[in-house]
């Protein structure tokens, strides 16, 4: 049974694209339907956290409009993170699905329950992973993530699958 999905934002939740403007002002895009999934997995009792490397403002904007309060920024080492994440949230490792797409965070993706990487995630993530997803980051992962893990847990509590 999956209680906690945790996500990075960074090439899962967004494309992995940065883009500038001249003065040095940064954006990224999110899909209205990776959107969505996180507001519906909180609906259906899943709990939701953010595990990124980056510190920049833009976390603190993606992680508003979720309306995600608990975030860990500027993790680099992913696995650590998730650690301590499923510590302080009372959750263990194997309850956990943690969606990540790039070399530093493999070893996350096999540390908890439920590993899964966009298709588009480097190949050191996609090894580690338990699954790999059919949808990129940035385009449906998240809202894929969701789907199969309704499809788990409704197995796990013989409620059908």
């Amino acid at each position: 049974m999956i209680r906690l999905l945790l996500l990075d934002i960074d090439g899962v939740l967004t494309d992995g694209r940065v883009a500038l403007d001249e003065r040095g002002g940064e954006s990224k895009t999110l899909a209205y339907r990776d959107i969505d999934a996180v507001f519906q997995a909180r609906r259906e009792g899943l709990r939701v956290a953010l595990v990124t490397g980056e510190a920049s403002p833009l976390v603190e904007v993606i992680a508003r409009r979720l309306e995600v309060d608990t975030v860990a920024r500027g993790a680099k080492e992913k696995a650590d993170a998730l650690r301590q994440l499923c510590a302080a949230m009372s959750v263990p490792l194997a309850e956990t699905c943690y969606v990540g797409d790039g070399d530093r965070d493999a070893a996350a993706l096999s540390l908890v329950g439920l590993g899964l990487a966009p298709a588009d995630a480097s190949p050191e993530a996609r090894r580690s992973a338990s699954r790999v997803l059919a949808a990129r980051g940035g385009d449906g992962a998240v809202a894929e993530a969701l789907a199969l893990i309704r499809h788990l847990n409704a197995g796990a509590t013989g409620a059908g699958a």
